[in-house]
């Protein structure tokens, strides 16, 4: 019986250096949304794009363009708008995927997690800031 235990104690051992080995790393995504140059320029192309969809409705209104028309038009152009915002997010996200894998690989990292998911992480997980350098060097061009 104690020759099981002490087996089953020294598998654990094993276990838990196996575990410590590992280096898991955290990144506030939303930061990196928020500042790094991709993210930046990303949220300016929404931006003039529903600029130009406001411009566009107000010329219609302008025009004297009756109730319903307006409201067909004016829905037609949300549709564009969101179409766009999905584009821009899908195009961003498949970067940021991408550069992830590639900063984990280069750093030895076996396990990224996004902040905004994490309860409690220690500081010195937080890798954002690294990050967000290696991500506007490789695509803030």
């Amino acid at each position: 019986m104690l020759k099981i235990f002490y087996s089953f104690m020294l598998g654990l051992f094993i276990f838990s250096l196996s575990i410590a080995a590992e280096k898991i790393v955290v990144i506030d995504v939303q930061k990196v949304v928020t500042t790094s140059k991709t993210g930046q320029k990303a949220q300016a192309e929404i931006e003039k794009a529903a600029q130009k969809l406001k411009s566009e409705i107000e010329k219609k209104q302008k025009s004297g363009t009756s109730q319903s028309n307006m409201q067909t038009f004016i829905q037609e152009k949300q549709q564009e708008l969101l179409k766009k915002r999905q584009e821009v997010a899908q195009q961003f996200m498949k970067k940021l995927q991408e550069a992830i894998k590639e900063y984990a690989s280069k750093n030895g990292y076996t396990l990224v997690l996004d902040k905004g998911s994490t309860l409690y992480t220690k500081p010195e997980l937080d890798k954002t800031q690294d990050f967000i350098k290696f991500f506007d060097s490789k695509y803030g061009k």
